[in-house]
């Protein structure tokens, strides 16, 4: 895992193999749950940025399959 900060921000960047097939498909369903359950903008607004991070990873992981 590398934080990079040249956007101004840091970023998490994990290698696809460091990546744990399970617990990221577990996270995506998470994540999933948490955005039908998200109720007004700010709790929507996190909830999509947390389902795309956690749909990163499982493409992640598919593309190396």
């Amino acid at each position: 895992m590398v934080n990079d900060g040249s956007d101004g921000g840091f970023a998490r960047i994990e290698k696809s193999g460091d990546i744990d097939p399970q617990e990221a498909q577990q996270t995506l369903e998470i994540a999933e749950a948490a955005l039908r359950k998200a109720e007004g903008k700010r709790q929507t607004i996190e909830a999509n940025l947390a389902l795309r991070r956690a749909r990163t990873r499982v493409e992640a992981i598919n593309a190396i399959s």
